[in-house]
């Protein structure tokens, strides 16, 4: 396969994801867990076989972070969907992490616009907890509440987060500097 045809088939892939949303979240809405699991597992495997041909495929046009920003739609998707199957959720384990996690992303979010230039890294932590979260939801559903395994994907996640924020904080030090200096 070559370069080319590998973008194609994982951009097509995060599209996929993107728009499977709509579909994914109306199955929440009629309550429909199973129908609903079922297609939130499928979205999972298309952010899973993206990341094999982004991997074999030419850079995307633009220096351009489809994959990361669909990473990023399908966690807050994710939250969207916990909301809507179990309501409970936030009020039980929301209140602790919630506040930190958006105070986090509104960092990322603000330094992303202010320096568009910064690339996102994909850390290998960051990857690990990307792919823990995505179990978040299917485990509540097959297995029910199970706060210790909650608990460690909240706090990884929150990890994983704060990661990403100190590169930024770092990456974006050093291009102030090289502003100065220019």
């Amino acid at each position: 396969m070559n370069k080319t045809t590998a973008r194609r088939i994982a951009d097509a892939l995060t599209w996929a994801r993107i728009w499977g949303a709509a579909p994914v979240t109306l199955l929440a809405w009629l309550d429909m867990t199973w129908w609903f699991f079922a297609g939130y597992v499928a979205m999972a495997l298309t952010d899973l076989f993206d990341g094999f041909f982004a991997r074999r495929a030419t850079p995307s046009p633009g220096a351009r972070d489809f994959d990361g920003l669909a990473d990023l739609f399908f966690s807050v998707m994710t939250l969207v969907w916990i909301w809507m199957l179990m309501p409970d959720f936030y009020v039980t384990y929301g209140l602790i992490y919630l506040p930190i996690l958006v105070v986090i992303e509104i960092y990322l979010v603000t330094s992303r616009l202010r320096h568009p230039a910064l690339v996102i890294p994909h850390f290998e932590f960051g990857r690990f907890c990307m792919a823990l979260f995505c179990f978040l939801l299917p485990v509540m559903i097959v297995f029910g509440d199970q706060p210790w395994f909650i608990h460690s994907v909240l706090v990884l996640g929150t990890l994983s987060k704060l990661q990403l924020a100190r590169y930024f904080w770092g990456a974006s030090s050093s291009q102030r500097a090289g502003d100065l200096a220019g």
